[in-house]
Formats: structure tokens, sequence, C-alpha cells
């Protein structure tokens, strides 16, 4: 039922076109991971913290196939889009202190986390009213 439902989402003219819109924006996630495992970051890569690490290479992963999926406007391109939100909000909430150290560092983190329900906000509106 709840494929279905997806499936049927997707084929919907303004969430098609808002789901190609968070493929760009993701595949733009996805590339920041990629130069920050590259050494473009912040900071040198030996230098970042574990857990930044572990989630540059987990979200650049996520990120690429979930950006691929959303482009292609399947179902699992969207349960990728929502586990990501999910998994970030999680983190960036619970976990806060072992992702930002500084007063700087949790403004960005509170300005994503803004972004993504905003993001899921109006996911679930055209999901909802099916436009």
């Amino acid at each position: 039922m709840v494929l279905e439902n997806f499936r049927q989402a997707a084929e919907n003219s303004w969430m098609g076109i808002y789901l190609k819109i968070l493929a760009m924006m993701i595949a733009y996630g996805a590339l920041v991971h990629l130069s920050n495992l590259l050494g473009f970051g912040e900071m040198p890569w030996q230098e970042m913290p574990l857990t930044w690490k572990v989630g540059d290479i987990v979200y650049g992963i996520l990120d690429t196939l979930t950006a691929m999926g959303l482009w292609q406007k399947t179902v699992w391109g969207i349960f990728g889009f929502l586990g990501a939100i999910a998994s970030q909000l999680i983190i960036y909430t619970v976990f806060i202190d072992y992702f930002a150290f500084t007063s700087e560092q949790h403004q960005t983190i509170y300005g994503l986390i803004g972004t993504e329900l905003i993001l899921l906000l109006i996911f679930f509106v055209l999901f909802v009213t099916k436009k």
C-alpha cells in the first residue's frame, strides 16, 4: 500500500518536479562529502574527527544513490531521501555534540535541520495533496 502510494505520488506533475529538485540538492550534498573525503573540506581529512569521517563516507554513498533514485522518480529514491533526512535529524539533535564542537558549527547544523524540515514539509504537502 505505502509503496504504491509513493509510486503514484512520483508520477504526479508537481511531485515529479520536486523530486528532480531534491535530486540536484542531494547530489550537491554528495559532492560536498566527496570533496571532504578528498581533503577540500573545513580541515584536512587526517585531522577530521572520526564522526565526520564516518558521516562523509556514509552520506557520500547514501546521497549519491538517493540522488540517482530521486532523479529517476523511484520509490527506493524516496525511501533513501526519507531515511537520510530521518537519520540526519537524529544525529544532529540527539548526538549533536559528536558532530559540532564550536558555536559556529552548532549554528550550521541548526540551519541544516531547518532546511531538512522545510524539505520534508514540502514533500509531505505534495504527497498529501497529490500534486
